[in-house]
C-alpha cells in the first residue's frame, strides 16, 4: 500500500462512523504505511492521565502488566502523558537512552515488546483530549524524524474524528467477517499447554472488560474464568454458535480435539474477531490500487448510496457523480451496483 493509498485509506476508516474501539484494530496498520512504524497502541486516557483503557498490537500479558502500573505507571507513563497534554505541539518523539536501558523498566516492558524509538500524539476530539496515540519501532529501525512528526500531524484530526466516536455496550449487528484469529490448547485438567501470540490479546479483547495496567491483575483471575466459561458453554452445546459481543467488537469460539504425542485427547479453542462490513470495503478498495476517487465511490456505491447521495456525500453534480460510478463499474469489472461490495470484501481477505 502507497502512502498515498493509505491516507485515503485512513481518512475512509475515520468516517465510517463506528465506535473507536471497533475501529483501532483496522486503523492503526493503515496509520503505520503513512508513517512508517512495527507497531503501535491507543491509550484511553481521564484527565488525571489514568490509563481507562488501551488497544495495542503487542500487548503485554497481564501479570507482566500489572508490574508496570505497580512499579512503573506514575514515573514512565502518567506524567509525562500529562506534559504532553500540556506541550504546544500534540506530537512528539524520542528513543531509549543508554541510561534507559541499564534499568528495570527497560528489561520489564520495552524490551519484550520490542521498542526502542517513539512516536507520540496526543488525540483530541474538537477540545476534548481522547488520549495517547503510540507509534514504536525496534533497535534495528530508524530513530523517527521530524519528517515523522509532520505526517503523523497531518492526520490528526482523521484520528480525532474516528477515536471520539462513543463505544456502544456491544456492537452486535454490525460485525459479519472473521478477520483474525488465536488459538489455545488445554490439556484434560484445563491447563493451557500452547497459545499462539495473538490468543492472549484476542481472549482479552473478547472478555470486554477495560484493559489497563491498574486493573491486569484481576485479569489474571478473571480471563481463566471466562475461558473456562466458554469451554463449558461449548461443551454443553457443541453445534450452537458461541460469541461475546463487547466495545471492541464481536468474536466467535469454536472448539477442536486434539490428540496429544501419547494418545492423550487434549482441546483447542480458537477465538475468532469479527470484523464490521464497511471496515472490510474500505481495506478491500486499497488493496485492489484505486484511485482516491475510485476508492471512495467504490466504497459508498457498495454502502448502498445513490448517485445523488454520492453527489452530496462528495460535493459533486450528479452527473459527476454518474460519470465516477461508471469509471469504478469498469475498473471493478462489475455491471450492477450489487456487484461492487463482494469485489471489495473479496479483496479484503487478501
Amino acid at each position: 500500500m502507497t502512502q498515498a493509498t493509505a491516507r485515503v485509506t485512513l481518512r475512509q476508516l475515520c468516517h465510517l462512523g463506528l465506535p473507536g474501539p471497533v475501529v483501532l484494530p483496522s486503523l492503526l496498520p493503515v496509520l503505520r504505511q503513512v508513517v512508517k512504524a512495527e507497531h503501535a497502541g491507543f491509550f484511553f486516557c481521564d484527565e488525571r492521565g489514568s490509563i481507562t483503557n488501551l488497544y495495542a498490537e503487542r500487548m503485554l500479558p497481564p501479570a507482566v502488566q500489572a508490574r508496570y502500573h505497580d512499579r512503573y505507571n506514575d514515573s514512565q507513563f502518567r506524567l509525562h502523558y500529562l506534559a504532553r497534554v500540556a506541550a504546544v505541539r500534540p506530537v512528539s518523539r524520542r528513543s531509549v537512552t543508554p541510561e534507559e536501558r541499564a534499568n528495570d523498566y527497560y528489561r520489564d516492558v520495552l524490551q519484550p515488546l520490542g521498542v526502542e524509538h517513539f512516536l507520540y500524539a496526543i488525540v483530541r476530539s474538537g477540545s476534548r483530549v481522547i488520549g495517547q496515540l503510540s507509534l514504536y519501532r525496534g533497535d534495528k529501525g530508524p530513530a523517527f524524524t521530524a519528517r515523522d512528526e509532520e505526517l503523523l500531524q497531518e492526520v490528526l484530526h482523521y484520528l480525532g474524528e474516528a477515536l471520539g466516536v462513543p463505544s456502544p455496550a456491544s456492537s452486535t449487528g454490525v460485525l459479519e467477517q472473521t478477520v483474525e484469529e488465536g488459538m489455545a490448547v488445554f490439556d484434560a485438567c484445563g491447563q493451557v499447554v500452547y497459545s499462539d501470540e495473538s490468543w492472549g490479546r484476542l481472549i482479552r479483547l473478547a472478555e470486554g472488560n477495560p484493559i489497563t495496567p491498574a486493573t491486569a491483575q484481576h485479569e489474571t483471575r478473571s480471563l481463566p474464568r471466562f475461558v473456562a466459561a466458554v469451554l463449558d458453554a461449548i461443551d454443553a452445546s457443541p453445534q450452537a454458535l458461541h460469541r461475546t459481543d463487547t466495545a471492541w467488537g464481536s468474536f466467535a469460539f469454536r472448539r477442536h480435539q486434539l490428540l496429544g504425542e501419547q494418545g492423550q485427547m487434549a482441546r483447542g479453542l480458537i477465538v475468532s474477531r469479527l470484523s464490521a462490513e464497511p471496515l472490510r470495503l474500505t481495506e478491500g478498495a486499497a488493496k485492489l490500487g484505486l484511485s482516491p476517487r475510485q476508492s471512495d465511490v467504490a466504497v459508498l456505491v457498495a454502502r448502498g448510496l445513490t448517485n445523488l447521495q454520492i453527489a452530496r456525500e462528495l460535493c459533486v453534480s450528479v452527473n459527476t457523480a454518474a460519470t465516477h460510478v461508471k469509471d469504478v463499474f469498469h475498473r471493478l469489472d462489475v455491471m450492477d451496483r450489487r456487484d461492487v461490495g463482494p469485489v471489495l470484501i473479496k479483496a479484503s481477505k487478501r
